[in-house]
């Protein structure tokens, strides 16, 4: 008889089943937040977007170097249906096979209602792209960023404008992304 009082109890009771898994739960939202991955996948866009920009100006370097006295162009990413084609069925327009394989194309590469970050540090609305301007005074590679992390970036380029530009000319167009 005293055995059968002294029973062990075995297992968890449903009260502490629920608190371990409400405490898993406030865990798991408090890491959601502070990870943020909506703003991590706009800093992943917008660093692939910073290294296809630098593989722009190889190409327009080499390009203006073969050719300094090509005619002017605005070409945006957005243009012939996005192709990426080096030749002129690529959205440059202008046949580029000599200093690349394929042309690169924004991560969203939308001509407009993309959402991408001001100088300010402010969301706005308009073209994820990348646009390529050239004149005889030389060239200028604009893109828009996404991440408010990068919005130093964009003054820091030499203009304080909601651009990502990289140019060889001061003198050469402005950025046009509407």
């Amino acid at each position: 008889m005293i055995t059968q009082a002294i029973r062990k109890q075995k297992g968890f009771t449903l009260i502490e089943v629920l608190i371990v898994v409400a405490l898993l739960a406030i865990l798991a939202v408090v890491a959601l937040v502070a990870i943020n991955p909506a703003e991590a996948q706009k800093k992943a866009r917008d660093t692939q977007r910073l290294k296809e920009a630098g593989d722009l100006q190889k190409v327009m370097e080499q390009y203006t170097a073969d050719t300094p006295s090509a005619a002017a162009f605005t070409a945006a990413s957005t243009a012939n249906a996005a192709s990426n084609a080096c030749g002129t069925a690529g959205w440059l327009g202008i046949d580029m096979c000599n200093y690349v394989n394929t042309l690169v194309i924004d991560p969203r590469n939308t001509g407009s209602g993309g959402v991408y970050i001001t100088t300010a540090g402010t969301a706005s609305t308009g073209g994820l792209q990348y646009q390529v301007l050239l004149n005889a005074a030389g060239y200028r590679i604009c893109t828009r960023l996404e991440a408010k992390a990068n919005s130093a970036r964009l003054s820091s380029d030499g203009n304080a404008n909601n651009f990502y530009e990289i140019y060889n000319s001061t003198s050469a167009p402005t950025c046009t992304i509407p």
